[in-house]
């Protein structure tokens, strides 16, 4: 073997540990829901402690372990250090970790039919989803609180009205009662949607939600 090769081969090994060091600085179920929080915005160390129910110290910890290996940012403000992802790719991460979890174990989703009386989920294909949301025949509710609303573009301000879970009762006579609403919210992780949804039929509202974040569902609309 020539000395190039046993170089390159070096360098793969390298590599590989590096690799293997990302990893691990994501194989936490702690550090997952960070992951699972920061792909909707940044967070200051204080709010995400709140949403992953842990001591301000221990996520402090996690979010120091993620970003000596490269996949998280910060920087103060107000005396508040603001964690956000390191590269936008991190958020594909994120949906194809989950298709990979999905693909080995299909039986690794939130069904709602376990936890309320009737299937929440909109019931037509991807396709016909897309084709009426574009058509303006449904209404996208995105429920996310303020602080995790951050990929607001023009096609967002087209297709998605905006109430945050606490503002829904009463913000409730912005909703259209002629088309169904499709409740949006962190995507197949979240338990907020159901919620919502489950609420809004009792409200009378012909309400479903989806399997999907946002940042998936803009790229499959602007595919279309």
């Amino acid at each position: 073997m020539t000395k190039a090769f046993e170089k390159a081969k070096e360098r793969q090994s390298f590599l590989f540990n590096e690799l293997a060091a990302q990893l691990n600085a994501l194989a936490s179920p702690v550090r997952l829901k960070i992951l699972h929080f920061l792909t909707q915005g940044p967070h200051s160390v204080e709010q995400l402690s709140t949403k992953i129910d842990q001591s301000v110290a221990n996520t402090s910890m996690h979010l120091k372990k993620m970003q000596r290996e490269g996949l998280l940012k910060n920087e103060t403000l107000a005396q508040k250090r603001i964690y956000s992802l390191a590269h936008p790719s991190l958020k594909t991460f994120w949906e194809e970790i989950q298709n990979l979890s999905l693909a080995h174990h299909p039986e690794n989703i939130i069904n709602s039919k376990e936890f309320y009386e009737e299937s929440l989920e909109y019931p037509k294909s991807n396709e016909e989803l897309l084709h009426l949301i574009k058509s303006r025949k449904l209404t996208l509710l995105d429920v996310r609180p303020e602080d995790e609303v951050h990929d607001i573009d023009l096609i967002y301000k087209k297709y998605v009205l905006h109430i945050p879970f606490s503002e829904l009762k009463k913000q409730k006579h912005l909703l259209p009662t002629s088309r169904p609403v499709i409740v949006i919210c962190r995507g197949r992780m979240c338990v907020m949607s159901h919620e919502v949804t489950s609420q809004l039929r009792k409200l009378g509202f012909d309400a479903y939600r989806i399997n999907k974040s946002w940042f998936q569902l803009s790229n499959e609309l602007q595919e279309v």
